[in-house]
């Protein structure tokens, strides 16, 4: 008669166990992702699961891992994927991108705005750009002048209120030369090249305090009727400009009487 052997039950440590579960939950968790389903406790818990990060291209409902090598370049929209404890969150590629601060300093300014600055985006769009914060603050009843986080000094940026959008770049007095128009005019440029350069396009006018001010708004359609709008010292240069929207133009600050 065959000795009968005593099988005891197979036994697993805890930290073995976690192991299990967690190599066990991923995959279940990249199979509700791309059904559009969020995974229930009863599926994996946060105390079983890894965190595991990847980078994946959104095709339809379906993500596909994004690898390095020949398609590492790809430019198809993609999210990250951050699991922490079968946690998944989705944030944008964009906002997890850094980037070195733009040079405002070195960017010729225009009727429709400065270097990657385009007039009508939103600050956060703005920041987005530039790869510096653009610190709220006070302003007047209608807009806001905002400095750049990091410089350069003595520019702002005038976003509207409300819907908070760049409707013009104001250049303040005692700049750098650096800081000029796209056809070289800047802080302390005489009135006879501001006329010498926009030629046919100016015209002239005084504020309130009897100064005055040359304003260039040119004709061509893809311009948008933006202007730029000159105020002058009393010995005939440039004393501020401001780049924009014809309604955020005035040379006074947002606030000012």
């Amino acid at each position: 008669m065959p000795t009968l052997v005593r099988m005891e039950p197979l036994t697993m440590t805890r930290s073995a166990h976690r192991r299990f579960l967690a190599l066990a939950c991923a995959p279940l968790l990249a199979v509700g992702l791309a059904a559009g389903v969020a995974p229930t406790a009863t599926e994996a818990s946060a105390a079983t699961c890894t965190v595991r990060t990847a980078d994946v291209q959104v095709a339809g409902r379906t993500p596909v891992i994004r690898t390095s090598g020949a398609d590492g370049s790809s430019t198809r929209p993609h999210s990250r994927l951050v699991g922490d404890g079968c946690r998944l969150i989705r944030q944008n590629g964009a906002d997890v991108a850094k980037r070195d601060p733009v040079d405002l300093s070195a960017q010729p300014i225009t009727v429709n705005g400065m270097g990657p600055l385009r007039i009508g985006m939103s600050r956060e769009a703005a920041e987005q750009a530039i790869g510096a914060r653009i610190p709220d603050g006070p302003g007047g009843p209608e807009c806001r002048d905002l400095g750049v986080e990091g410089g350069p000094q003595n520019l702002s940026l005038r976003f509207s209120n409300g819907d908070d959008r760049l409707v013009a770049i104001f250049v303040l007095s005692s700049t750098p030369a650096s800081l000029a128009t796209a056809s070289g005019v800047h802080v302390g440029s005489t009135r006879e090249e501001v006329l010498a350069t926009y030629d046919g396009e100016v015209t002239s006018s005084q504020d309130n305090s009897g100064s005055e001010e040359l304003v260039f708004a040119p004709r061509l359609a893809k311009f948008h009727g933006r202007v730029i709008t000159f105020q002058m010292n009393d010995d005939g240069t440039v004393a501020s400009f401001l780049a924009g929207e014809p309604r955020f133009t005035d040379p006074l600050p947002c606030g000012s009487d």
